[in-house]
């Protein structure tokens, strides 16, 4: 049981000196301000939970840095807000994908045929396309899900936002962009487009 007579910035010194019970009854005292933070940010259930869970872990991440412990409950709102749009953008990242059988949903990009002119030169372009799509549909599921985020999406994402979104780290990103292009070249499909621009 909680006691109320204790301050939050006492639970937080307690719980900085490795007093797993007043660290409990920190939790227990602003759980509440977390729960609601979330819940007025969302009704989807797993959301909530994740969100809930995040928060706190981030506050053991941090607790040495907070200057202010008497804030905390406006920072926790504040975190927990946050968390809950972070979560969200990432799983609405993680869903990109694209309908290879329909190219024109993808404007400006690999799969856009433009009018001009030259026949011929639309035929080249088309075919072009069709192989990039066929050598795409051949990569494993993290090239493909990289390669979306970074080189399809409209805009590309940041690396910071690819970061968050495909839950990598930000300098791995760089490196495995690179493998990918590398694979996608390397497909059977790509290998006569490759050599005619050597």
């Amino acid at each position: 049981m909680p006691d109320l007579g204790e301050s939050i910035p006492d639970l937080v010194a307690a719980s900085l000196d490795g007093d797993t019970a007043a660290w409990q009854r920190l939790v227990k005292r602003l759980e509440r301000v977390v729960w609601k933070s979330v819940n007025m940010m969302t009704t989807d259930g797993e959301v909530r939970k994740d969100a809930f869970a995040a928060t706190w872990l981030k506050l053991v991440e941090r607790l040495d840095t907070i200057r202010e412990p008497e804030k905390l409950p406006g920072w926790l709102a504040t975190t927990a807000t946050n968390e809950v749009r972070q979560i969200v953008r990432q799983r609405n990242r993680r869903d990109l994908h694209l309908d290879w059988s329909a190219p024109s949903t993808i404007e400006g990009g690999l799969a856009e045929v433009t009018n001009a002119d030259d026949s011929s030169r639309n035929l080249v372009r088309s075919e072009a396309q069709a192989a990039v799509r066929q050598a795409f549909s051949t990569l494993d599921d993290d090239c493909r899900q990289l390669l979306t985020v970074l080189v399809l999406s409209d805009p590309p994402m940041s690396y910071k936002e690819a970061s968050d979104a495909l839950g990598r780290p930000i300098g791995s990103l760089g490196p495995q962009r690179q493998r990918c292009l590398d694979k996608l070249r390397a497909t059977p499909a790509m290998r006569e487009w490759v050599a005619d621009e050597l």
